[in-house]
């Protein structure tokens, strides 16, 4: 299934979620665990995999790399969604993938260079790619939160 919306950050005047430095990408992690439950209740808990979720940062030109490097907010947005998204697997939601979004800072089709989602910095000039704060912290939550596929004995 491919899913589409109107995005909008209020609600009858008040902001849903706490604003970001991009207009109308508020942090609302609540949201995936409502929509996540909301399909499993009304397409009967068809598998669901999530794609492209991410947190993007302006990319400012006077800031360091080393700035750049330390995405705390991005650290805690994915720690909230994770959160929430596994509330709703608790609940029985048959969520077999989760894809970040994105790997590496990159080209985005609205934006350009403009903004940065990426785990691993890239310097455009030079391309070198630098792990973030935000890259060490999901290995180490994988890691931590990894799902072992049982053993299937062949007879």
């Amino acid at each position: 299934m491919e899913g589409y919306c109107a995005q909008s950050s209020q609600k009858n005047g008040t902001p849903i979620g706490e604003p970001t430095e991009l207009a109308g990408k508020n942090v609302y992690p609540e949201g995936i665990e409502k929509i996540v439950t909301y399909l499993k209740n009304r397409y009967h808990n068809i598998p669901i995999i999530i794609t492209e979720n991410g947190y993007g940062d302006m990319n400012k030109p006077n800031s360091t790399t080393e700035a750049r490097l330390h995405d705390e907010k991005r650290v805690e947005y994915f720690a909230k969604y994770l959160d929430a998204l596994s509330t709703s697997i608790r609940k029985g939601a048959d969520v077999r993938g989760y894809f970040i979004w994105s790997l590496l800072d990159n080209f985005e089709w609205n934006n350009g260079y403009t903004v940065r989602y990426g785990l691993h910095h890239v310097d455009y000039e030079t391309l070198k790619r630098t792990l973030k704060s935000s890259a060490t912290w999901y290995k180490n939550f994988i890691s931590q939160h990894m799902v072992k596929e049982p053993k299937v004995e062949h007879s």
